[in-house]
């Protein structure tokens, strides 16, 4: 059983927690760093976890044996890279970090030291995912064209002004397009370039609230992602290639057409992606796998989002070159 320490029991850390307590027997959280223990100490008790609000006590404490960074994202660079220099194994919630220097830093920081750095990201783990990267690696699809994202809920008004993810520093431009930014990295590979638009029809105080992005492909594919945080939930992601396309939408739904009129659907059964990264994260610490997410595709999804809220902000097209 791998123990683990968690940095952060907000909404998301919370999840991270109860997908694995009293379900896995591959990695359990014992441990909990948070800035106000008092708000979450009923939660921890419940759970078993000791928290407290210093960070070096539990880097230093030889019985944990990972650490997840679920904490505000404008932070989540720093503290990996705390954790990373402690000598732990760290999953970091997407995003690795704000910036690619930051992003560079903790891949080249975990390469030096033999140390794991995970990219904590639920939506890689789905059967339906699964299934994509595989049609498209067996060549069902062909050459590979064109790849579109969408990644639309309602979200945005209904954050407190008071929430790390109010501030557009932390939640840029085309912020949610990394939902499905990750996963046409893992299938075509690294971005070249990227022209973003981004606008706020309705009327936030300090979010974007809709970003469209048009991704250059080194291998010479194009991509779209289309980013709203007010609008009904639309999940979707479709890869488009010479004999045919295949989507995901929702988190379940399979599709794949062929050029010869010919497919299939597929509706995947209810699959707890959290527990599925976290047990791969286990997996990686004790040497039975190699976390699916490399850490150079997590660095590089980093410079593209850079890339996109620089295009967003100031127009035209960046080189990621």
């Amino acid at each position: 059983m791998i123990n683990a320490a968690i940095i952060g029991l907000g909404g998301w850390g919370r999840r991270l927690v109860d997908s694995v307590h009293g379900k896995s027997e591959r990695i359990r959280f014992t441990s909990a760093v948070v800035r106000r223990p008092e708000r979450v100490a009923e939660y921890a008790e419940a759970h078993g976890i000791a928290v407290g609000s210093d960070l070096d006590a539990v880097l230093a404490d030889r019985s944990i044996d990972t650490v997840v960074v679920s904490s505000a994202a404008g932070v989540h660079g720093s503290q990996g890279l705390q954790v990373i220099r402690a000598g732990k194994p760290v999953m970091v919630i997407k995003p690795l970090a704000l910036n690619s220097a930051e992003a560079n830093e903790l891949r080249d920081e975990a390469a030096s030291r033999g140390q794991i750095l995970a990219l904590g990201y639920n939506r890689c783990f789905l059967p339906a995912n699964a299934e994509l990267r595989r049609v498209v690696a067996e060549g069902e699809l062909g050459t590979p064209l064109h790849a579109e994202g969408n990644f639309c809920v309602d979200r945005y008004g209904s954050i407190d002004s008071d929430d790390w993810k109010a501030d557009p520093e932390q939640t840029p431009p085309g912020g949610l397009t990394d939902h499905m930014l990750y996963e046409m990295i893992r299938i075509l590979g690294p971005v070249a370039e990227v022209t973003a638009r981004s606008g706020n029809r309705a009327g936030l105080p300090t979010l974007k609230d809709t970003t469209a992005t048009l991704l250059r492909f080194e291998n010479g594919a194009t991509g779209l992602l289309t980013a709203i945080g007010t609008t009904a939930d639309l999940l979707r992601l479709q890869v488009f290639g010479t004999k045919g396309w295949a989507t995901v939408e929702g988190v379940g739904d399979f599709k794949l057409r062929r050029t010869d009129g010919k497919g299939e659907e597929k509706t995947f059964p209810k699959f707890d992606a959290e527990r599925a990264e976290l047990e791969a994260l286990a997996d990686a610490v004790e040497g039975k796998a190699a976390f699916p997410v490399t850490a150079e595709q997590a660095a590089h999804s980093v410079a593209v989002l850079e890339a996109i809220r620089k295009s967003a902000i100031g127009g035209g097209t960046v080189s990621l070159a």
